[in-house]
């Protein structure tokens, strides 16, 4: 619909590295597309959860060449850290927090 109406998308993405492989392909078949939202550059531990790095060159993110995703996630290092939580990893605030 955003571009039979010649609007521009920037996919929202607050999640990991498997979200932001997903919105990567996504963009790449937008002609539309206008920019990307990431945590970073899903470095730390979203880099560890990934057998190859998400790639970026000058503040752009280069699209995978690899079939699917284009990522594949590194499972012993899921094992390794287990979800035990009961909350998401982001919550909402009543009042925004201030340095």
């Amino acid at each position: 619909m955003a571009e039979a109406y010649h609007i521009q998308i920037a996919p929202h993405c607050y999640c990991g590295p498997i979200v932001g492989a997903a919105n990567i392909q996504l963009a790449v078949t937008l002609p539309n597309f206008l920019i990307l939202e990431s945590l970073k550059q899903w470095d730390g531990f979203h880099e560890k959860l990934l057998k190859k790095k998400i790639e970026w060159q000058d503040g752009n993110v280069i699209p995978s060449k690899e079939p699917g995703l284009g990522v594949e996630l590194d499972e012993a290092v899921c094992e390794a850290h287990p979800w035990t939580g009961t909350e998401l990893h982001l919550q909402m605030m009543q009042t925004p927090l201030t340095p």
